[in-house]
């Protein structure tokens, strides 16, 4: 250890660089002198996955490192540091995961929230990332009268208490989203994952079917009218304007009016990049046509990132197809394909799935004829971008400044105006609507056997539909 203590404080630092946290915590214990170097690693990035560990690490924090009398030689070595700055142990990231099951009995929000605010005052420009399973009894109303400065991301696994709430989502949901997006409690959020289905991440579907095959309308009766518009009367959520991302997966919390809170009011959310709905049952495809029209309008010119994947219609509710026809006859401005269509064309990443898709939501400038068709398929090539790995597909293609679009569709053609194989026929024979920008387009069916992989300037690639809606999730899917 002496040996240790005598190598220049740059060869010290690069040797604890290679050290294991065990070895390092090892090492920090009996060289006092080189405490900062050896314990500084540690504190880096954090990961506590009890309420315990975010206990004693707020102890631990409390108090002052022992750091022994080092003389100006030493000193040297510490490039004439001084005793603040040796005592100095600045945490970058925390990740803390608390669990109901395992410790919902002893959580608490005052003690979760003063130890997160203990921290914040120790370590001024660390970054929280908040997860709960379940949430503890009272959970919400606990941090509903604290401030939780520094949690910049928050991961709701909430099922168990969805389940278990006597209010309904109505209600229960104003009080979410307050919370989350109210900006009084989580004044620095800037990313949000919500799903109100599971209480863990065994819990989530498997694959694309299996996702959207749980998750059904919520229809208040069966002789509702075809199209509800949102009420007037809705809430300010300025924790809006810090969001960066925002994911709300199979929550029933999500109604139309909370949907008109969050993206349709007054207040834009400039800095939001990336906007997730999938498969929330109280979103109906048809009943709900407006307000998600306006969702696409607002989010489209806004995010980088859109992926709405609604749910499929239920077969106790009949006359839908005919609603959804009529509708966007009568209403040419909602219908979702022509404003995919006319407000998409430069959104990076494009992930939909609904009940009904037509060849509306292709760019006008890219059709061809069949003759053309023909003709071109000599001179084209296969897509320089491998279409497998199939989960990274997305991620490969922004790199290779492609734009992603993904279609998925639950029933039918708008209309049905014509069968499923004129529209894959169609994307087949498209061409390039800009040089400077090309685009890849994925449209899948959940009944029809064949699905097609276009990418601008590349023979089509066929796919099997029911192959790829199946692919097991890689990282845990939505």
């Amino acid at each position: 250890m002496a040996t240790m203590l005598d190598l220049p404080r740059e060869l010290y630092l690069g040797i604890c660089a290679l050290l294991s946290a065990h070895h390092l915590a090892n090492l920090s214990g009996v060289t006092k002198d080189h405490y900062l170097a050896a314990q500084q690693p540690l504190y880096n990035h954090i990961q506590l996955t009890s309420y315990k560990k975010l206990v004693r690490l707020t102890e631990t924090l409390s108090k002052n490192p022992v750091v022994s009398t080092i003389s100006p030689q030493q000193r040297l070595r510490w490039f004439k540091l001084s005793e603040e700055q040796l005592l100095e142990r600045n945490i970058k990231t925390i990740a803390l995961i608390l669990d109901r099951a395992k410790d919902g009995h002893k959580i608490t929000g005052a003690v979760v929230a003063n130890c997160l605010g203990a921290i914040s005052r120790k370590c001024y420009s660390v970054k929280i990332s908040l997860t709960l399973h379940g949430g503890w009894p009272g959970w919400q109303k606990q941090l509903e009268r604290f401030g939780m400065s520094n949690v910049t991301e928050l991961t709701l696994f909430i099922g168990s208490e969805s389940k278990n709430d006597q209010g309904t989502d109505t209600e229960a949901g104003a009080r979410l989203w307050d919370l989350v997006f109210s900006g009084s409690c989580f004044s620095d959020l800037k990313r949000v994952y919500i799903n109100t289905a599971v209480d863990d991440l065994d819990g989530l579907p498997e694959d694309l079917l299996h996702s959207v095959g749980r998750a059904y309308p919520v229809s208040a009766s069966l002789d509702w009218e075809p199209i509800v518009k949102p009420s007037k009367d809705t809430a300010v959520l300025f924790g809006l304007r810090k969001m960066e991302a925002i994911t709300l997966a199979h929550t029933t919390r999500l109604t139309v009016d909370t949907m008109t809170s969050l993206f349709a009011s007054d207040l834009i959310p400039t800095r939001l990049t990336k906007l997730e709905i999938v498969d929330c049952p109280n979103l109906h495809p048809v009943r709900h046509l407006s307000a998600i029209c306006t969702l696409l309008q607002r989010a489209l010119q806004l995010v980088k990132h859109l992926k709405l994947h609604l749910c499929r219609l239920p077969s106790h509710e009949a006359g839908l197809d005919g609603q959804y026809g009529a509708r966007i006859q009568e209403h040419p401005e909602e219908h979702p394909c022509t404003i995919i269509r006319e407000l998409g064309k430069t959104i990076p990443h494009l992930d939909i799935a609904m009940p009904f898709v037509c060849t509306e939501i292709l760019p006008l400038a890219s059709k061809m004829s069949a003759r053309r068709i023909r003709h071109r398929d000599t001179e084209m090539e296969l897509p320089a971008v491998p279409f497998e790995p199939y989960d990274t597909l997305p991620e490969r293609l922004v790199e290779a400044e492609y734009k992603y679009r993904r279609v998925i569709c639950w029933k039918d053609v708008c209309g049905y105006g014509y069968p499923w194989r004129n529209l894959v026929e169609v994307v087949e024979g498209m061409g390039v609507e800009d040089e400077r920008s090309k685009t890849s387009w994925e449209f899948l069916h959940k009944y029809e056997m064949m699905g097609v992989w276009k990418v601008d300037g590349c023979l089509p690639v066929e796919l099997v539909n029911q192959e790829i809606l199946e692919r097991p999730f890689v990282t845990g899917g939505t």
